[in-house]
């Protein structure tokens, strides 16, 4: 048998080389092109998931803005009734249109519809009757309850397209691992054949030989792009139950106060300071859909602020919890009346502290309040004193702007303010520092930087 030349023998491996590499590119170039399609699935799910927050936050405008208007008589709660049925019609389209091809898709985005047009015509009922009828027939419209059926309808049909829509995500994720997983075995065993034909045809040319991998898995970056997202979710949903809970505890607070043997100057009394609650409740709302806009484009803007006007806002927020408490609450701004801030934050800062004050005050004695700003080395300080349990800092001054951190036992205490003060103070360039003396009282003071 004649003996194959070192020649004919590099050719051959050479050969075989060829083919392993041809078949092992083909075979990554299909599961390359697989995780590409399951990336396009990934992000449309992403974005139906988005589309439907928006159709179910539509609904809730439409719900509001009749509702609103139905106990208020104001027409400023139309424009959101309307608005919400415009962006409604919008977001339905975009609904339709990202699921052309899914048959069950589009039959539940049909169910979503016709419960949609029943609560638009519940609510369309409900505002006629409130301006032809007044609000007493409008109130006995609502309280029948169909349009509460009707939005836990709508939730319950949302929820049910985004389990959906999640329990395909998971499945498309799931293919894409195996895919990477494959892609990666398939390019591993085309650096074992590449390894082998080279140590064959240059092993009396070449006696060393190092062999480099590199790996590199799509998946992790995919699951950590979705958990930066989950986690800015989860930072908003806190903020927003820190930041409208306060208001819904004010208003109960003050509805509290009315008894049957209250006369009518006290109900017109806490009618105004209802109105004024609720106004401030629906500021909040449109607040906090521009923390959205702003982490966004992370862009702050600022304007010439009043400590004197922010700060009776803030009081007429808290109405109900001041006269419950029975607190006294002055404030010497003379010193320094204005700041060039973020009204959002200035906001959301005295609401914090102030509500904190009094959520934390001591049941033996009055609250007492005293707020105050001074300059001093070119920077504006505001001081926010109080009378009530105080805090160990001692033992717990390390944590106190920590998320979820709590030092006594109420039953509104979520740990969020002072973390979300701190967040937003900073932001700004500013700074917070904290002086306290446990039954004696605490004293925040904000630094903000021009």
């Amino acid at each position: 048998m004649k003996k194959i030349s070192l020649k004919t023998s590099i050719d051959l491996t050479f050969a075989v080389f060829l083919v392993a590499f041809v078949v092992l590119a083909y075979s990554t170039y299909n599961r390359a092109q697989s995780v590409h399609h399951n990336r396009l699935i990934v992000n449309q799910t992403s974005n139906i998931n988005t589309v439907l927050e928006k159709v179910l936050s539509s609904a809730i405008d439409i719900e509001t803005g009749a509702r609103g208007f139905t106990i208020t008589g104001d027409t400023s709660y139309l424009e959101v009734y309307k608005t919400g049925d415009k962006n409604l019609a919008v977001w339905i389209d975009s609904l339709h249109s990202m699921n052309e091809t899914d048959a069950l898709q589009l039959q539940k985005l049909d169910t979503i519809k016709r419960l949609v047009e029943s609560r638009k015509i519940i609510s369309a009922h409900i505002i006629k009757t409130r301006k032809e009828e007044g609000m007493e027939q409008a109130v006995s419209i609502v309280k029948t309850g169909r349009g509460k059926e009707v939005m836990d309808s709508i939730r319950a049909s949302i929820s049910s397209y985004q389990n959906e829509s999640v329990r395909i995500l998971s499945k498309n994720l799931s293919e894409t691992e195996e895919n990477v997983r494959a892609r990666n075995a398939n390019f591993i065993l085309f650096v074992i054949i590449a390894f082998i034909v080279v140590v064959f045809a240059y092993v009396k040319i070449r006696q060393n030989a190092k062999q480099m991998v590199f790996d590199k898995i799509i998946q992790e970056n995919l699951m950590n792009e979705l958990t930066v997202q989950n986690q800015q979710l989860n930072d908003f949903a806190n903020i927003t139950s820190h930041n409208l809970r306060s208001p819904a505890s004010n208003i109960t607070a003050l509805i509290s106060t009315i008894e049957e043997n209250s006369t009518v100057e006290e109900y017109q009394m806490i009618f105004e300071m209802l109105k004024k609650v609720a106004q401030n409740l629906n500021d909040s709302l449109n607040q906090l859909m521009e923390v959205l806009h702003i982490k966004k484009n992370k862009i702050i803007d600022k304007e010439l602020l009043p400590f004197q006007e922010i700060f009776s806002r803030t009081l007429e927020s808290l109405q109900g919890e001041i006269l419950k408490s029975g607190a006294i609450i002055k404030a010497d701004f003379s010193q320094i009346a204005q700041v060039e801030y973020s009204k959002i934050y200035l906001e959301s800062i005295f609401h914090n502290l102030i509500s904190n004050a009094l959520k934390y005050r001591d049941k033996v004695r009055i609250p007492e309040i005293n707020i105050r700003t001074e300059k001093k080395n070119g920077n504006i300080f505001l001081h926010i004193s109080d009378n009530g349990l105080g805090i160990d800092l001692e033992k717990n001054g390390h944590k106190i702007f920590g998320m979820h951190q709590i030092f006594h036992n109420h039953p509104d205490a979520k740990g969020i303010g002072l973390f979300m003060t701190k967040t937003q103070i900073e932001s700004m360039k500013g700074k917070i520092t904290v002086s306290s003396e446990v039954n004696v009282g605490t004293t925040f003071t904000v630094m903000f930087v021009p």
